[in-house]
């Protein structure tokens, strides 16, 4: 049944049995919360409520009484039979709910004030969620125990959960307000479901809730559109608090200001209200052309009364000059979405006041106009209430000379000319787009700026426009923001660090991407037309060629000296102790990026070659044999892109394009898995696993791999190392699935025994390789260790393992017919479950890496050898520049692993004149070798930390100081 019949059957059962109210409302009165348990565990420590299962597990109380299932109560829906059982029970009592519940929707809010909190106290938030068990929804409450789940992305719209525990709360400070609470869950291992799908909840489950007057209240509480504690009337955007959210922001408003009126209407100039404005209340019409606008600012906090605490700078202007105007609270909501840049609006019964001067300011491009800053226009919900009306485009009259926008477009040559912090305005072609990653405002806050890096051609030069986009209150352009689209953001300001230049939003930035262009007022720019020339020159195929999307992206560079990395930090925020490191990389939330430097000492470097990504992959995406090599994208690799249609090169079996994803996978042990925290379950926390393992035959290799693939089936994928050229590359590509070297042993400690070597490329025959890789596991070449390691390692209080590559760590070529799904990969998890969003049936792996040479995975150990992490560090090519590399010289060096480490990247270019002396060797046997000079070295690690939801977070060394006495 639909929410309208829904709305009709509670309003005609709520108007019966009035006279209980008052005794209903008695039993409320005992405590600030009234709560009616439904246990299935005892009370033990916040979040071990949490249990990780996957989807065919039944959870059942080993104590309790377990609630009925669908099949049990003869019909198919769960959620009814919960209910009912809460509204009965007179006392807490134990029961288990073992059916799988589907997640549409995690919802934030901000919380209540805390008896100690103070009127500026820092925010903290509430999140409800909804369930359905394919027949009904539920909206609950969660236990704020539980909301690292949320923060972490473990609780998430599309996944499976099974309440465990949870209680009907009644508040006491609000009338009639019920509603169920999750304290404890279980997490369902799958994202989809067809339950997912079920539409409002039915008649007749209700109609049996309806019958007391607690399931009235609680079925009041369920259809409301407001959050379901606290008392607040609006939810918050899942993720940050700039961007508007939930469908009463995304209204259009369409008033337009009858011709009539307009001729009617008694203006005044804002030359003419600057000055009178201390003497007038009731002030005339204002016609006005919207100038600049700023991202929302949402200002609420806990003690705030205000029901929609937000508001937005605009800067208006007519002919006699230009004047700030706030947009107030509910205002918001209603109109911010309507009012673009260049926009006409007619303005009655608006307030005047004293401009606030501590805040950002657009810069102006028309030093004609005039600026009143003093004061500002104040546009309010009530007292009196501003009436607001768009002017029409064709009714906009030349007579009012309202003043034209202005740009400040620069092309990419100009930049480098620019001074910090110039302000200005470009237009390119988007050509690498990075993941979203969110940075904490304050230490310890739950509230976070939202931005990602994007880079964009205009022609000018080869090198892009390196844009660091903050979330400008317009998220459906931030998140189709696509390599191959058309970009234009304006009121960017220049900012120059150590000789690099980038451009960054300021809080009046606006972005357009195509599709938004048409009747934009920039389209007339002389520079923007320049610009739609050259692209009409291009070529698809070479743009595409240079498309990357997603990956690890760190920029700017750490500078060459300690001293100016620490120029801008505060004196705690220098260095984090190896103490502290296991509980940084615990307290970040979902998408949190953070950079950290740890003193420490490097003890082992091993070399991971990779050729393709293998988690999940068939036949979707193969990479052509003749550009595994290479380090740049090559043309035959664009074209399978834009047919959709795997690049071969020979006869590749099947089993070779499904090699497991485990090989090079770290797998924790069953008493790993005992000790782990149930929400940081990925941090295993044990002794340093042995290199090399003793030597095992071809069989029990094989036999070993298989069943860590069905122990382990849900382990994320990696890498697979490169295999470097041979004389009969072509033999190596043609051998059959029932020849290949079965997979490397995951010895008992959980490490893929040999996966870091290459194959050696002076082997021909299947034989000889299969000699070749069990020398190498007794003899490893791409790996080091330091004297002192052994003794190290014997000691160690914790071990923290992310030395293996992510996949959501590394940059993608760009399929422009499957787009969506890699906007989808790269922006942050929606809030709401959109089934027709889904696109897990597709797998990230298809994708190509941008770059296909391998990683180093190195081991580092705090100064005072209690704790040790294993991290990923991915070095640049100097042949071509790499993502990472764009924006600062990149000087030659001697190849060694101390050298590559301090400056991020590889020297493999040749030299151009035969007499110069070129680079030395590039390769990873070389590279290794040389990690000698680094045994015993105090040395500073530059570490980017970033968390990717569940039990993924990565750990990537950006650099490293050399500590001198």
């Amino acid at each position: 049944m639909g929410k309208v019949l829904l709305n009709e059957y509670f309003s005609s059962v709520f108007t019966e049995e009035k006279e209980s109210k008052a005794e209903e409302l008695k039993a409320v009165n005992g405590s600030v919360l009234r709560a009616v348990s439904v246990t299935v565990d005892e009370v033990v420590k916040p979040l071990s409520y949490l249990k990780v299962m996957s989807a065919d597990v039944c959870a059942v109380s080993p104590r309790g009484d377990r609630v009925a299932s669908a099949a049990d109560q003869g019909g198919s829906s769960i959620i009814p039979g919960l209910l009912l059982h809460l509204l009965s029970s007179a006392s807490p009592r134990s029961v288990g709910a073992g059916e799988l519940l589907s997640v549409l929707a995690v919802r934030r809010y901000l919380g209540e004030p805390s008896g100690e909190a103070g009127p500026c106290a820092a925010p903290c938030y509430l999140y409800d969620v909804t369930v359905t068990d394919g027949n009904c929804q539920l909206r609950c409450h969660l236990s704020p125990q539980l909301n690292p789940l949320v923060q972490r992305n473990c609780v998430r719209a599309g996944c499976g959960i099974r309440i465990t525990r949870c209680s009907l709360v009644y508040e006491e400070k609000r009338l009639n307000r019920c509603f169920l609470q999750i304290e404890a869950l279980e997490l369902g291992g799958m994202e989809h479901h067809p339950q997912m799908d079920a539409s409002a909840p039915g008649c007749a489950p209700l109609r049996t809730l309806a019958s007391t007057q607690r399931g009235r209240v609680l079925l009041a509480t369920m259809l409301s559109a407001t959050p379901v504690k606290g008392g607040r009337t609006h939810y918050l955007p899942l993720w940050n608090n700039t961007d508007p959210s939930g469908p009463e922001w995304n209204s259009t408003k369409h008033s337009p200001a009858p011709e009539g009126q307009l001729d009617a209407c008694r203006f005044i100039s804002l030359q003419h209200l600057a000055r009178t404005w201390r003497t007038g209340v009731d002030f005339p019409h204002l016609l006005v052309r919207v100038m600049y606008k700023s991202r929302l600012r949402y200002y609420g906090r806990p003690s705030t009364k205000v029901d929609f605490p937000y508001q937005a700078y605009l800067e208006v202007a007519d002919h006699s000059g230009m004047m700030p105007m706030v947009l107030w609270n509910s205002l918001c909501r209603e109109w911010y979405q309507s009012l673009h840049v260049g926009a006409v609006l007619l303005l009655h019964r608006y307030s005047v006041k004293q401009g606030y001067q501590q805040r950002t300011w657009a810069t102006h491009c028309d030093s004609q106009v005039k600026s009143f800053r003093f004061v500002e226009i104040c546009l309010n919900p009530r007292e009196p209430r501003t009436e607001i009306q768009i002017v029409p485009t064709k009714q906009v009259k030349a007579e009012w000379r309202l003043p034209d926008i202005k740009y400040n477009f620069i092309t990419r040559v100009e930049l480098d000319k620019m001074p910090d912090p110039y302000t200005c305005d470009v237009i390119g072609v988007v050509t690498f787009v990075g993941r979203c990653q969110r940075r904490r405002k304050e230490e310890g806050s739950e509230d976070f700026y939202l931005y990602r890096w994007v880079h964009a051609v205009d022609g000018s030069t080869q090198q892009p426009f390196i844009l660091e986009l903050f979330a400008t209150s317009q998220p459906e352009t931030f998140q189709q923001i696509h390599p191959m689209t058309y970009l234009v953001c304006t009121q960017m300001r220049v900012v120059r660090e150590f000789g690099i230049s980038y451009l960054t939003t300021s809080n009046e930035s606006q972005i357009y991407i195509s599709g938004l262009h048409k009747g934009k007022p920039y389209t007339q720019d002389p520079k923007v037309q320049a610009f739609i020339q050259w692209v009409k020159g291009q070529h698809e195929k070479q743009l595409l060629k240079k498309s990357v999307m997603g990956g690890y992206y760190s920029f700017p560079p750490a500078p060459s000296l300690f001293q100016d990395y620490c120029k801008n930090l505060s004196d705690e925020a220098v260095l984090t102790s190896a103490s502290d490191l296991k509980k940084v990389i615990a307290s970040l939330h979902y998408r949190e990026h953070r950079r950290i430097a740890l003193q420490a000492t490097i003890v082992a470097v091993r070399y991971i070659g990779l050729t393709e990504l293998v988690e999940g992959q068939g036949t979707d995406h193969v990479q052509n044999a003749r550009d595994i090599s290479g380090p740049t994208l090559k043309e035959d690799n664009v074209s399978s892109q834009l047919s959709s249609e795997p690049v071969r090169s020979g006869e590749r079996p099947e089993k070779d394009l499904n090699q497991p994803a485990e090989r090079l996978r770290t797998a924790p042990t069953k008493a790993q898995r005992r000790c782990q925290s149930p929400v940081l379950n990925h941090y295993a926390l044990r002794r340093r696993y042995p290199l090399r393992n003793s030597q095992k035959t071809d069989n029990s290799k094989g036999k070993t791999s298989r069943m860590s693939r069905k122990k382990f089936p849900d382990a994320p994928g990696v890498m697979r190392r490169r295999k470097p050229a041979s004389r009969s590359r072509a033999r190596l590509l043609k051998r059959k699935a029932s020849d290949r070297v079965p997979d490397d042993t995951v010895n008992g400690k959980g490490f893929s025994q040999a996966a870091e070597e290459p194959v050696a490329a002076n082997k021909v025959s299947d034989e000889d390789a299969r000699t070749e890789e069990m020398e190498m596991n007794s003899t490893p070449r791409c790996t080091w260790e330091s004297t002192l390691w052994p003794e190290i390692k014997e000691h160690l209080s914790v071990h923290l393992q992310f030395g293996q590559l992510l996949s959501e760590s590394v940059p993608r070529t760009f399929d422009y017919k499957h787009r969506d799904f890699l906007m989808q990969r790269c922006n942050l998890q929606p809030a709401e479950y959109k089934a027709d969003a889904v696109t897990s049936s597709m797998d990230l792996e298809r994708f190509g890496p941008a770059c296909d040479h391998g990683y180093y995975s190195v081991t580092i150990v705090g100064i005072n050898h209690q704790v040790a992490i294993d991290v990923v560090f991915r070095p640049s090519m100097k042949s071509h520049e790499g993502l990472c590399t764009l924006g600062h010289p990149m000087e030659s060096h001697d190849n060694r692993l101390a050298s590559i480490l301090a400056s991020g990247y590889i020297c493999d270019e040749q030299p151009t004149n035969g007499n110069q002396q070129g680079p030395a060797t590039a390769s990873p046997d070389h590279i290794v070798r040389t990690a000698a000079d680094l045994d015993n070295l105090h040395v500073i690690c530059i570490m980017d930390l970033c968390h990717h939801g569940g039990d993924n977070s990565e750990a990537i060394l950006n650099k490293i100081y050399m500590v001198t006495e």
